[in-house]
């Protein structure tokens, strides 16, 4: 049957990539993607930093071993921490590429979910209402991260985000959509969509958070972790 009974096409389901079933009636997909595996290993597991501490710690062996440069202990000690930087440094990269791969964020007009997991995948619900502030940050190289927190009473378990949340916030962890190739974009959309679902409340009053999105599409907020 192509049509519904009162003559009209029946409207199309919407879907959030790797959730079986479709969006509940009158909620809509407002933007969905997923970070990127450079934006990941840079800012996330910080592939800079681990290449410059072997490189420091090479240099320091270098000058500070007894062994003459060009002796089989010397080239064997070498190669032993060459092939340990590299291993770190591979596991990293494949760390960062198992987290791109097996992420996706969207945005509907009534919740923010994060579809994480890299063992165990699963779908993280985050309702506008749930939401009490959020910001956007951004880095040299243009890529970024929304950040969200979430209101007292309401917590998501920090082992079930990792690592799509800021560090250290183990009492109340904060949702990071990371890795975005356009924050600001997804913070404007993120912005609309609290906006609008405030206005199609009951409520009079505007919510808060829609009102300070609104303000400056995003609370203030550093792009680092």
């Amino acid at each position: 049957m192509s049509e519904q009974d009162n003559g009209t096409p029946p409207v199309a389901r919407e879907y959030i990539r790797g959730v079986p079933h479709p969006l509940p009636e009158g909620e809509r997909l407002l933007w969905q993607g997923a970070p990127t595996m450079k934006a990941v290993a840079t800012h996330v597991f910080h592939w800079r930093l681990v290449v410059a501490y072997f490189a420091a710690m090479l240099a320091l062996w270098a000058v500070t071993t007894e062994h003459q440069p060009g002796s089989e202990v010397y080239v064997a000690g070498a190669v032993v921490r060459v092939s340990l930087a590299a291993f770190v440094l591979l596991a990293v990269l494949g760390l960062s590429r198992a987290v791109a791969t097996t992420s996706w964020y969207a945005i509907t007009s009534r919740r923010v979910v994060m579809r994480v997991g890299m063992a165990f995948p699963m779908s993280i619900n985050i309702p506008f209402t749930l939401l009490e502030s959020a910001g956007v940050g951004r880095f040299k190289d243009g890529t970024g991260q929304v950040t969200m927190s979430i209101t007292k009473g309401n917590r998501i378990a920090y082992i079930a985000m990792w690592p799509h949340c800021r560090v250290f916030r183990f009492t109340q962890p904060e949702p990071v959509l990371r890795g975005l190739e356009e924050p600001q974009q997804v913070a404007e959309i993120l912005a609309k969509a609290v906006a609008d679902a405030a206005d199609e409340s009951m409520r009079v009053e505007r919510s808060p958070l829609a009102e300070r999105l609104n303000a400056g599409v995003g609370l203030p907020a550093t792009a680092g972790v």
